[in-house]
């Protein structure tokens, strides 16, 4: 079996820095959550690729190995959405931010996660797809073996009655 390395880098070999739920509501906590976010996201991307790759060789070690370190990600993210939920009852417009770029910024960023979680929706989902696929060909491949062996079977039973009927009409004549 082709075997892909998985790449590996600081984000996907230790366990992710989230910062703390946000007690500060204030615009760089909420810039410091965003960042996370995009960081978190932009990984999780890198791993969909190399998901794609591992998916199209059929490596389901390297596959298996991979999705594991993805969840890492998925509940750094997932803890990341918890501590921006406090910002999401706020009126944005009411927010005091430290320059009109800052919060230009913020929103580029928040632009660019909304993007790139379209994009990995995608990327899963054609994942996924590929996957039952490849299920549906082991499958009926899975069939033909059976088929077979139950013609093979049958063929051998059939050998097996002519030669003990041959045997006995032997016997009597």
């Amino acid at each position: 079996m082709n075997q892909k390395s998985i790449p590996t880098n600081e984000m996907t070999e230790q366990r992710h820095t989230v910062p703390r739920p946000a007690t500060d509501l204030g615009t760089e906590s909420l810039v410091t959550l965003i960042e996370s976010k995009l960081h978190l996201l932009t990984e999780m991307k890198s791993m969909s690729i190399s998901q794609t790759d591992l998916v199209a060789q059929h490596d389901m070690t390297g596959l298996m190995t991979l999705l594991s370190r993805k969840q890492s990600l998925m509940d750094s993210l997932r803890q990341v959405q918890e501590s921006l939920a406090p910002f999401q009852s706020q009126d944005p417009e009411s927010r005091k931010w430290s320059s009109p770029d800052r919060r230009r910024s913020c929103q580029e960023m928040i632009a660019k996660c909304d993007a790139l979680l379209q994009h990995l929706i995608v990327m899963e989902n054609r994942s996924l797809d590929n996957m039952t696929v490849q299920r549906e060909i082991v499958a009926a491949q899975l069939q033909q073996n059976i088929d077979a062996s139950t013609v093979q079977h049958a063929y051998q039973t059939s050998d097996s009655d002519e030669t003990s009927l041959e045997s006995f009409l032997s016997l009597e004549g």
